[in-house]
């Protein structure tokens, strides 16, 4: 196509159609990426995803209850000198028992899809706290960056007014503590970064990019429905709840098949018996056959049964009440922590007031040099409490979200809008 264009032409053109046809692959980074990447390399949802197909499997086992089932059986009588070879295979036609298991297939698929979607919840959860532990150890090491190029220049400046007469000795050595202390806390953030960098790799298998996840400098409000909502929606969708439910369910059917073991069943029977070679030895037949067992333990199976029934409802229960009481909990701490955003942000902006009036002050000779320390101090420790804030807001939002039943990736989603930069 290009081929009657100079070299360095036909490079642009076809650097071009590739840019077309392959868009460049953006560096950006956000939770519900890290989510996705997270739910194929974390080894603990790894065995949610397996124990999911566990429990598919054994639905699909309980599905086969009415299939044929064939037996061989070799055996030596004393009236014959070769092994007998008994081939049967036997139909159920009637079977209270095995209708119950059939009843088992639906509760078990339930199951099994309920406790992988609680394990994603779980994942999204321990993703953001991997993801805020690696933002809280960043932010303090950004922070005390900022804090020792300060007092560098404050302990300059102090040196430089002593050395000329204007200043005091103990404005220097105030200063150089302060220096020496943000500097021996450096090795301390550094070593926090490090292992918070870590267990982000250990849940989504690769390091962070560089610039990810960087918190907004402004609170965004929320928004948030009644406290009925989130209610109304956790009894309705909640895994935990649909779990338990089915517990419950498969608890009943266990407790009735257990009865049914004292029941008839009615099945067709083929059986071929050939002893060694000899044709002439050998027999076969078609026939019904009831069986109708007694087992004496199963008396106490039935007590078992009611007893994990209880245990089942009371689980049940428990849940119920819990669930309320996070969504509650979590809605009054999302409250408050939205307040305490507020207030921190205002807190900023006056510490930063403040050390501008200490350094005036200080100028005229009314304020002392600890005292700009004290309020360059203030100024930091203000910006590390709101980073902090910020956090909590995200992680009491996002409890709540998961708690009623929010659908993961878009409660993901959510969070990330609500902190971080595009």
């Amino acid at each position: 196509m290009f081929t009657n264009l100079p070299f360095a032409l036909r490079k642009s053109a076809l650097s071009a159609v590739v840019f077309l046809i392959f868009p460049a692959v953006s560096n950006a980074q956000s939770l519900l990426m890290d989510f996705q990447k997270a739910r194929d390399f974390d080894p603990t949802f790894a065995a949610a995803r397996i124990e999911n197909q566990s429990g598919k499997l054994d639905a699909k086992i309980a599905s086969m209850a009415y299939y044929p089932e064939a037996r061989t059986r070799i055996s030596q009588l004393d009236n014959e000198n070769s092994d007998r070879t008994t081939v049967s295979l036997t139909q159920p036609i009637l079977s209270y028992e095995k209708w119950l298991t059939l009843k088992e297939v639906d509760p078990k698929l339930a199951l099994a899809g309920a406790k992988l979607e609680q394990s994603q919840y779980d994942l999204a959860q321990r993703l953001f706290k991997a993801v805020s532990g690696l933002v809280d150890a960043k932010e303090k090491l950004s922070l005390n960056l900022k804090s020792l190029n300060a007092l560098e220049a404050q302990a300059t400046s102090a040196r430089r007014a002593f050395e000329l007469g204007m200043g005091t000795i103990t404005d220097v050595r105030d200063t150089e503590v302060r220096l020496a202390q943000v500097k021996s806390q450096s090795f301390v953030l550094k070593a926090a970064n490090a292992a918070a960098e870590r267990q982000y790799m250990a849940l989504v298998g690769h390091v962070p990019t560089k610039g990810a996840y960087t918190l907004k400098t402004k609170p965004e409000g929320l928004r948030l429905p009644p406290l009925d909502d989130f209610m109304l929606r956790a009894e309705q969708r909640s895994p935990a709840l649909r779990s338990n439910a089915v517990s419950i369910t498969l608890a009943e059917i266990s407790k009735l098949k257990i009865r049914a073991a004292f029941f008839p069943s009615l099945n067709a029977f083929v059986q071929r018996s050939q002893s060694g070679s000899n044709s002439a030895l050998s027999n076969s037949g078609i026939a019904l056959r009831m069986d109708v067992p007694i087992q004496a333990g199963s008396f106490f199976k039935g007590a078992a049964a009611d007893l994990e029934l209880n245990k089942a409802q009371e689980n049940e229960r428990n849940t119920r009440q819990q669930i309320r009481l996070d969504v509650e909990r979590f809605y009054n701490q999302l409250e408050a922590v939205q307040s305490e955003l507020w207030v921190r942000d205002e807190a900023i902006k006056a510490s930063e007031l403040s050390l501008e009036a200490n350094e005036q002050s200080f100028k005229g000779g009314v304020r002392t040099k600890l005292d700009v320390l004290n309020a360059l101090q203030a100024v930091f420790q203000a910006r590390a409490d709101y980073a902090s804030a910020q956090l909590r807001l995200g992680e009491t939002f996002l409890s709540l979200l998961t708690v009623s039943a929010t659908d993961a990736d878009a409660a993901l989603t959510q969070i990330n809008d609500m902190l971080f930069t595009e």
